[in-house]
């Protein structure tokens, strides 16, 4: 494990029965760094992240979070998900709680954090997404990209050093996708250590530091976005490429 990694992940392998969707990936993550993953549907982009927060176990191969092996059973996984935030397509806010409530409820129930602060903790992050004018409101009554930035502002509630974010903006209109990429930009500007699963090409560019093209299980490329967007090496990423930047 390399210290000044914030993940590093070994020969990481995935199958589903015998459908192998992870075959081999070799990556590390600086702190602080905007890592972005991109590829075509299938290519196993939110399977690597889901392992890296143990929300699917590895077939074989390690992920170390913080030196924290991820895949040793003996891991304490609760605790390493404290330091990872995942963000995904679908919001799943609790539909029965308010804004508020979403945001309180994890670090009440498993930091056991004081009522009070965990209220005031939660304004400030509703505040920082902007939405503190809708602390009090239910999620059937915010829009699409409301909702999305209250889920940034719950896994945040739990002072992560790691932030996975998983096609966030896929479900949503266009108009409200550049509210949440802005909540995400604001976070890599303040340092947060970023792995994001997109096909924004713009916020790629713009925010990424580095980008990994993933295709059929594997890493097929990767390197600063500027680079990979305009000299793709491989066929596969030139056809990719090729499809994906003509509509910017």
């Amino acid at each position: 494990m390399n210290n000044d990694c914030m993940v590093e992940i070994v020969d990481l392998r995935k199958r589903f029965g015998h459908h192998e969707v992870l075959k081999g990936i070799n990556l590390k993550v600086k702190p602080s760094e905007v890592l972005v993953i991109v590829g075509p549907s299938g290519s196993g982009k939110s399977t690597m992240l889901r392992c890296v927060n143990g929300l699917e176990h590895a077939s074989g191969g390690h992920i170390y979070v913080e030196g924290i092996d991820v895949t040793d059973h003996k891991a304490d996984i609760n605790t390493i998900r404290q330091k990872v935030g995942i963000v995904f397509q679908s919001f799943n806010l609790f539909p029965h709680l308010t804004t508020l409530r979403n945001v309180t409820l994890a670090p009440l129930k498993v930091r056991k954090s004081n009522s009070g602060e965990a209220e005031e903790k939660a304004m400030r992050l509703l505040d920082r997404v902007g939405l503190k004018d809708k602390a009090h409101a239910y999620p059937a009554h915010l829009s699409g990209g409301q909702q999305q930035r209250v889920a940034i502002a719950r896994a945040l509630a739990m002072d992560p050093d790691l932030m996975l974010f998983d096609e966030v903006t896929s479900a949503l209109d266009p108009e409200l996708v550049s509210e949440v990429l802005d909540v995400m930009k604001d976070l890599a500007r303040e340092g947060m250590t970023m792995m994001v699963v997109t096909h924004e090409m713009g916020f790629a560019k713009e925010v990424g530091d580095r980008l990994i093209f993933m295709d059929d299980g594997v890493i097929v490329e990767e390197g600063p976005p500027e680079d990979i967007f305009t000299n793709p090496r491989s066929p596969r990423a030139v056809d990719f490429f090729s499809k994906i930047l003509s509509h910017l």
